[in-house]
């Protein structure tokens, strides 16, 4: 064997243990576990991944039915997909790169991307929401502006990053916050007016649990299937015109948010402020430095004109 074909065979005995393993997590057989409410399907490799979730899914699912006063009778099924590709597979199309989940409320069906044991519970849980908020509504005929369909399903996962929280507060202190009736179309703009639209839909549907509504959630998930519009539900459940309402949830953004924009814009305001401090204090002690040392010379041109000005004394010695 000549030294190039043992090169050869070197690297190829070195890339079949990756290739192998690449293709075990997609080739292999898919693995499932779950509850009487909840299946995940998985790949091996992915096995960590599918514990998080089932354990995420199945706390979701028990907080959500009693959140929005819902009963699940049937398993809702999980696909948890090792690759980009095959979560296009799976879901019937292409999807943008940072698309990690969607929900198939009318099969009962989640399918997202394992995109790690920090995130991948959140993500579960907050597909899962969209699938119980359907039904819900399922049950009343009505339907759902997308700020509650995303806010619902951000508050399930307890899902306000930094990031966001950064946005928010910025939003508030440039003036740029959105009205309820503003959210909708901002889920349709800019990526940055997207971004604020989920911030805020959160904030939104934490406010609304604070309140002392008729049954909470459920009680205006209710009246929004017996009235069918939004703000109306929103006047019936919480008792208050929707102008006093959105002020008071905006105000209570600024109130939590506005400390939290970003940690660089504060401390760079913080800096400056100390410059200017300095160099003000450094400008004062010069101007004194200065004034200190014109009053000295003068004192001292005042002395040697003084003494120039004054006439030699005479002393005559007279006899007697």
């Amino acid at each position: 064997m000549t030294g190039t074909e043992r090169g050869a065979l070197f690297w190829a005995l070195l890339f079949i243990p990756w290739v192998a393993g690449g293709l075990s997590a997609q080739q292999g057989t898919r693995l499932v576990q779950g509850t009487d409410e909840l299946r995940v399907a998985y790949w091996p490799a992915d096995q960590q991944q599918a514990e998080i979730a089932t354990q995420a899914g199945t706390l979701a699912i028990a907080r959500l039915k009693h959140m929005l006063g819902v009963e699940l009778d049937q398993r809702i099924h999980i696909d948890l997909c090792h690759t980009n590709k095959e979560f296009d597979e799976r879901t019937a199309e292409k999807n943008d790169p940072w698309v990690h989940g969607r929900a198939f409320a009318r099969q009962n069906r989640v399918v997202v991307k394992a995109i790690g044991p920090v995130r991948i519970g959140k993500l579960v849980a907050h597909e899962i929401m969209h699938i119980l908020l359907q039904r819900k509504l399922d049950e009343t005929g009505a339907r759902a502006s997308r700020w509650l369909h995303e806010g619902l399903a951000k508050y399930a996962a307890g899902d306000l990053p930094m990031e966001e929280r950064q946005l928010l507060g910025q939003a508030v202190a440039a003036g740029e916050l959105l009205s309820i009736n503003e959210l909708e179309a901002a889920f349709a703009s800019s990526p940055q007016q997207v971004s604020l639209a989920y911030a805020q839909s959160y904030t939104l549907v934490d406010y609304l649990a604070s309140l002392e509504g008729k049954a909470g959630l459920s009680g205006f998930l209710e009246e929004l299937g017996n009235v069918g519009e939004i703000e109306r539900a929103l006047i019936r459940a919480y008792q208050m015109p929707i102008s006093q309402l959105e002020e008071q949830w905006l105000r209570q953004i600024a109130r939590v948010y506005l400390p939290q924009r970003s940690p660089h814009v504060l401390d760079n305001w913080v800096w400056i402020a100390i410059a200017v401090l300095f160099i003000a204090a450094v400008i004062t002690r010069l101007a004194r430095a200065r004034a200190i040392r014109r009053r000295m010379q003068e004192e001292e041109r005042l002395r040697q004109l003084t003494e120039s000005e004054v006439p030699a004394t005479d002393y005559t010695e007279e006899g007697s």
